[in-house]
């Protein structure tokens, strides 16, 4: 009886002592956030923004909230601003050269009406900000 429980001890020891896998000096990515370094190291910096983001974030051009309403009536995709401006639809992405992004963040729908206000829409908002805008 006293190996089973030798075994069974030894068994939690090694379990509950396993590795994640997890680098502690490695902070984790944000789903929110898009930086040129990581643009860079996947190689996605040499097109567009709008190419950048459907490799590496393509969840933040797929459509999301209502399809009409009061705000941005008929749209179900997000809302851009570039360095805080209103920029465009989703697609006006594809004007901006992957190159001069220092950062993307995706803002929810209501992440974006607390920053953005009635401009940030219905269905969340993707911020661009440039290179020249203080980002390096």
């Amino acid at each position: 009886m006293s190996s089973r429980y030798f075994y069974l001890l030894t068994a939690a020891a090694v379990f509950g002592c396993a590795s994640t896998g997890a680098n502690p000096g490695v902070a984790r990515q944000s789903q929110a956030v898009l930086t040129a370094e990581e643009m860079s190291q996947a190689h996605a910096d040499a097109t567009t923004a709008y190419d950048a983001i459907a490799r590496l974030r393509p969840n933040w051009l797929a459509p999301k909230g209502p399809t009409s309403g009061y705000y941005n009536a008929g749209t179900n995709y997000p809302v851009v601003f570039v360095d805080g401006q209103q920029y465009g639809d989703v697609n006006s992405l594809k004007n901006i050269a992957g190159y001069n992004v220092g950062t993307l963040h995706y803002y929810d729908v209501t992440q974006a009406g607390a920053r953005f206000g009635i401009k940030g829409g219905a269905s969340g908002v993707i911020e661009v900000m440039s290179k020249g805008a203080g980002q390096q």
